[in-house]
Order: structure tokens, then sequence, then C-alpha cells
């Protein structure tokens, strides 16, 4: 008998083979993902899939061998019990590998004294601005102001856009905005009206700090969100969390309180 280390890799190697065989083509993964709705003939899955039918046949024989699916009679092939829990997994691969890179891209954003626990950083969520997606992080820090009513934030730049949207939510939200003086003087000059609309409210606080925070930090009722910024002072990601994560709530708080002790504020507007 082999030994036990030596059986381990080769469940390794096997595992390692199936996933190279489901990942090296989006044909395979797309196939099992029609197979999942039904059963499908070899000319629909051509057309579904859209893939030459040379293409087709080779990767469904790949799959017959792996026995991840089953040909009936007519050549019409359908999921087996098997390809069912290959595809559930690798799906829940994939949803694993997008969130790691969004945090991986996140974290390299903010500083090393963001605590860094990844599984109570896994169970927030997360949001980070993509090719794809180029305001997914802008489009949660904007809902995330609109949805607060009570709104404390420590930010080191301030969007014209996300002045406006306070200017609207000053008569339903208790707002405290701290941040650097140059970003309230930025907002001065860009958004004259919407910032003055906000000295006057009786609901918002703004106070100007000596501190230049290099991230962002959000804390509402219920959650709260850390921001990471671009070199450029724009919103790179969000990380959002409920009061439940005790851990990172904690820290948002002290984090927030630090910024605005006494002896670092300059201004208040």
């Amino acid at each position: 008998m082999k030994p036990e280390n030596e059986r381990n890799r080769g469940l390794e190697t096997d595992a390692y083979r199936d996933v190279q065989s489901l990942a090296g083509t989006r044909d395979r993964l797309r196939i099992l993902q029609v197979l999942s709705e039904s059963p499908h003939a070899q000319s629909e899955l051509e057309e579904r899939v859209d893939v030459h039918r040379t293409t087709l046949r080779r990767n469904l024989r790949e799959l017959q061998q792996r026995d991840w699916i089953t040909e009936r009679s007519g050549k019409v092939y359908e999921l087996t019990p098997g390809g069912e829990i290959v595809l559930s997994s690798f799906a829940d691969l994939l949803r694993d590998v997008e969130s790691a890179a969004k945090l991986g891209s996140f974290l390299s954003k903010i500083p090393r004294e963001f605590p860094v626990d990844v599984d109570v950083l896994s169970s927030g969520e997360i949001a980070v601005n993509g090719f794809d997606v180029p305001f997914a992080a802008v489009n949660e820090f904007t809902s995330f102001i609109e949805r607060a009513d009570r709104l404390r934030l420590c930010v080191p730049a301030i969007n014209p856009k996300y002045t406006s949207v306070l200017a609207q939510r000053e008569s339903a939200t208790n707002i405290e905005i701290l941040g650097p003086e140059k970003c309230f003087e930025t907002v001065v000059q860009t958004e004259t009206g919407e910032f003055e609309a906000l000295q006057r409210s009786e609901t918002v606080r703004m106070i100007g700090i000596d501190e230049y925070p290099s991230y962002g930090i959000c804390i509402g009722e219920n959650r709260c969100m850390i921001v990471a910024y671009n070199d450029e002072s724009g919103i790179h990601g969000v990380l959002a969390f409920d009061d439940s994560v005790s851990d990172i709530g904690r820290w948002a708080k002290e984090r927030y309180a630090s910024f605005k002790r006494p002896e670092n504020r300059t201004e208040t507007y």
C-alpha cells in the first residue's frame, strides 16, 4: 500500500487535472451549464455554446471520459450526478477566487494598520472598480450615503457627486464629515451652493482635521464601510460590514475617534 502522503498527492494531482480540464476552456463549462438546464442534442449544444462542431465533439468526449455527462440515443447529452457536483463546486470556486481577487486589490490600497483577518474580511460585502464595472465601488459608496439615517464620514477627499447627495440628504440624515481642510476648500470652489446648504443645515457638521486619512471610514446606524482610494484620491474599492461584525466595527469607531480628537481639529465649517 502506498504511504498516505503519496496517496494524497495522487488525489491532488487528479483534482488539479479535473480543474485544469474545466478551466482550460470556457466551452466545457458552458456545456455543463447548458446541460444543467435540461438534456440537449448535439445540434442544440452547437448553437447554444456557439462553437465549431469539431471543437464541440472534442469537448463532449473529454466530459464523457470524466463521467460528467452521458450520451443518450440520438446524440442527446445530459449531465450526470457527478457532473452536477463538479459544476456546483466549480461555480463556488470561481466565486471564491473572484472574491479573493477583489479583496487583494482592496487591501493593496489600505495601510497595514487595517486589521487583516481573512475570515472576518470575507464576511464583508466588497466592491472594487474594474474594467467591466468601472463604478461598482463608487455606486456602493453613494448607496451607503443615501440609505443612512445617521452618517459619520472621515475621508481624504470629497467628490462633487457626493456633495450633491449629502446636500439632498441633509434634512433626513444627521451627518458629520471629517476631512483635511484641502478637501473642504475644493468643495467650496466647485460646489459652492451645495456646500453652503450643508453649512446652513442644523443636522450637518463639517470638521477640518490636521491629519490626512489614507482611507475612508463611513459609519451608519447599523453598518460601517471602509473605503480604499487610488493614487488620484478617487474611490478604488469599498468593504462594508454589519455591526454584528464587532471587530471591524470597533476598529472603525476607534479610528474615527482618533481622527476627530480635539487636538487634531483645525476648522469647523
